[in-house]
């Protein structure tokens, strides 16, 4: 797929070109704002816990590539562990059995699916 031509960093005033909505500057400064006053505070402390962290680590040992490409028959490296039943629907958060391994790609499309069907 080819790239996207360069745009102006989203942030009014800036005349940087990037790829993505805004520059690497605008960015930090956007996730900055958004961890500190959007994230869900509980949420944060339990993705940024040991007991995630370590359950993810095995996760992705366990299964290396993404499993939603690798049923299309397609070998891509696995960057994010999903929850299969969401948190927020009462799916278990450190158990194997509902822990997906998937790609950037795959984990983004669902993550959509999941806010779509939410209204959110």
């Amino acid at each position: 797929m080819p790239l996207q031509p360069p745009r102006p960093c989203g942030k009014p005033g800036c005349g940087e070109l990037t790829r993505k909505r805004y520059c690497d500057k605008h960015q930090a400064e956007a996730n900055k704002t958004y961890d500190q006053h959007g994230r869900d505070k509980e949420r944060k402390r339990f993705y940024d816990g040991e007991p995630w962290r370590a359950v993810r680590a095995r996760k992705l040992a366990q299964d290396r590539f993404c499993e939603e490409c690798r049923k299309g028959g397609t070998l891509v490296l696995a960057t994010h562990v999903d929850h299969i039943v969401e948190i927020k629907d009462g799916g278990a958060k450190l158990d194997m059995e509902n822990l997906q391994s998937l790609c950037h790609s795959c984990h983004s499309r669902k993550t959509m699916q999941e806010r779509n069907r939410r209204g959110v």
